[in-house]
């Protein structure tokens, strides 16, 4: 057991079979033809030579599969990765030179060490159990982010499908302007390799769903595209990989001047890796059911990241487009992604050559069939109906994929779902409950009228004490002789949230309304009772369940004896209990003798003080002799 704990890895292998490993096998047959040319656009973009992308294919996916949580999860360089690497390299200095102006052998150090530092600070995250912050993502975010990526995957292929030439724009809308703008220059002969491909896959599936029917199509793409010398006719190839085996790498002699200059930027790429692989791999998880371990997942992420700066490789963190390939290939464990890093090297040199003549936009037309299928459309509708809030993240969210970069969408879902539960939690539920409400239906059948019963809901902490004051003076507008809060639906509250309360009995005093309160949590009880409220209500005041508090109100309104439009109450034997001690600024409990002070007959409608009843109902016999 401890050992699985260190080594999630083996609770897969314990149960591993046959099937699981030829599911796991043809999945990475599939995905790693992929995932290099990938990787070696994304070093581009970070401004590096594409081996270096090439390398973090391999160990760093491996350690990265082994030890995190989601089992597609298919970590490796990504594109907003290596833009922010990119940017590093070009605003952060070192002995007062830019990274980028420095020779390649001395700025891939640097580039390693910033990886390093990027896994150790990733690992001190997943030790420190921060990954639960993905249970804060709510899933109207993660539809929305699997929707928005979708279609920028779709979008960032038109130039390739489309064969069209010159820069690639970044940006939803940019890309679709440019294919709209240059809808004349279509290269046909790439549309027509894209749509074969799509083509091919749809009728493998059928053939079997245990065919790499992916892998099927790009083998006959690339046949195809041999044969009629489809470079001559202006498409695109994959081009030369280069076959070389990942060289050990060392990180920057120690310099603490430089590990300053270094950890901010080393920073940013943690958090935004670290945002995106839980981000993606929630999203992954719950395609299966699966449980999902934020933590964990930070913990491999950061050992992939560690492995990528020794053995020369970019960091990267989790990948939307190949994770979504390892489960639309079959996969059925993490171990398909291993195999993936695994069979990165022997591809190297054994299909080299034939890659290098493997069309793009046949890869083009495999990421078009994934995108669309990373649409849940009943997911939509779902978040679409379900509350005005879910409907508004959602569109938001979705929003802010097409128009921002991608890592900042993420940012922009994660903050508008940690605002979303503050304003749950900030907003608790008060109601009073009406004659005829279910919860009142073993209430005594003498049951005097005037029994306001409230019920809260929710955590009452600092952030929801306005709510909270707000809606029970707004609700105790209507005339009541007594007040009955029900807090058994309250499961945690702070020094605030029993201020709050405190408040609400004094202004009941003020106009002699005693209050019962029915708590069903320890937790609860525990807190009003170091704070002096239980105290100061007495235990004839207080109820472990709400038919136990309408028998104490009941019991109390009926022995208020009224004549001549006069209401006589018994007089208390003794001083009332002190008062507790202020529980939060802004206000306090007044004593509770000023209250007592109060006439013993007052006009009808209206009963004694709470703590004049709470002196009596502590003593029975008193109670009695009244």
């Amino acid at each position: 057991m401890r050992a699985a704990r260190f080594f999630p890895f083996l609770e897969t292998l314990r149960t591993y079979t046959t099937r699981d490993f030829r599911a796991d096998f043809m999945a990475a047959l599939t995905v790693t033809p992929m995932a290099i040319p990938q990787a070696m656009a994304y070093a581009l973009i970070a401004g590096v030579h594409p081996q270096y992308g090439i390398y973090a294919c391999m160990l760093p996916v491996i350690v990265a599969a082994l030890w995190g949580s989601a089992r597609y999860l298919a970590a490796g360089p990504t594109n907003a990765i290596s833009m922010v690497l990119f940017s590093t390299m070009a605003t952060v200095s070192v002995g007062g030179a830019l990274l980028s102006s420095l020779p390649e052998e001395a700025r891939m150090t640097y580039v390693f060490g910033l990886a390093l530092l990027c896994g150790l600070i990733q690992v001190g995250m997943g030790l420190a159990r921060l990954g639960d912050l993905a249970n804060f993502i709510s899933h109207s975010v993660m539809v929305a982010f699997a929707t928005g990526a979708a279609l920028l995957i779709a979008a960032g292929q038109l130039k390739t499908v489309l064969g069209l030439t010159g820069p690639k724009p970044a940006g939803f809308f940019p890309q679709i302007g440019m294919a709209v703008q240059n809808i004349n220059q279509i290269n046909y002969w790439s549309l027509g390799l894209a749509l074969l491909t799509i083509a091919l896959i749809l009728a493998l599936r059928r053939i079997s769903r245990r065919f790499p029917a992916t892998l099927g199509a790009l083998a006959l793409v690339g046949a195809v595209g041999a044969l009629l010398q489809v470079k001559e006719r202006g498409v695109a190839l994959v081009g030369p990989i280069p076959n070389v085996i990942p060289p050990f790498s060392l990180p920057p002699a120690f310099d603490l001047t430089a590990l300053g200059d270094l950890f901010m930027p080393a920073l940013a790429i943690a958090l935004l890796g670290t945002v995106e692989s839980l981000a993606i791999g929630k999203q992954m998880a719950a395609v299966k059911g699966d449980s999902f371990d934020g933590s964990q997942e930070l913990i491999g992420q950061g050992l992939g990241n560690i492995a990528a700066g020794l053995t020369s490789g970019i960091p990267g963190c989790g990948s939307f487009t190949r994770s979504a390939l390892v489960v639309t290939s079959g996969g059925n464990t993490r171990m398909g992604t291993v195999f993936s890093g695994l069979l990165a090297l022997p591809m190297l040199f054994a299909l080299a050559p034939l890659m290098s003549w493997l069309p793009l936009p046949a890869l083009g037309g495999v990421l078009l069939l994934i995108s669309f299928q990373m649409i849940d459309r009943e997911a939509i509708r779902l978040c679409l109906v379900a509350t005005r809030i879910d409907r508004a993240v959602l569109l938001l969210t979705f929003a802010a994929t097409l128009i921002l970069d991608l890592e900042r969408a993420i940012f922009v879902g994660v903050l508008l779902s940690l605002v979303l539960f503050i304003y749950k939690t900030a907003h608790p539920r008060v109601r009073r409950l009406r004659p005829d409400d279910p919860l009142l239906r073993n209430a005594p059948p003498d049951m005097p009228p005037g029994v306001a019963v409230y019920v809260i809901e929710g955590t009452l902490f600092f952030g929801a004490i306005h709510e909270l004051e707000r809606q029970l003076y707004e609700e105790d507008r209507e005339p009541a002789r007594l007040v009955l809060l029900h807090l058994t639906r309250v499961f945690w509250l702070d020094a605030s949230g029993a201020h709050a309360l405190a408040q609400f009995v004094e202004r009941c005093y003020a106009r002699s309304i005693p209050v019962i309160l029915v708590v069903g949590s320890r937790n609860v009880r525990e807190i009003l009772q170091r704070t002096g409220i239980l105290d100061y209500l007495s235990s004839g005041f207080v109820a472990e369940t709400i038919n136990e508090g309408l028998h104490l109100a009941a019991n109390l309104l009926n022995r208020v004896s009224c004549r001549d439009g006069q209401c006589v109450f018994p007089a208390p034997d003794g001083p009332p209990p002190a008062p507790p001690a202020p529980v939060a600024p802004g206000g306090s409990i007044p004593p509770a003798g000023e209250a007592g002070a109060a006439a013993a007959t007052v006009p009808a409608g209206q009963s004694r003080t709470v703590a004049d009843a709470a002196s009596e109902d502590a003593d029975p016999k008193e109670a009695e002799r009244s």
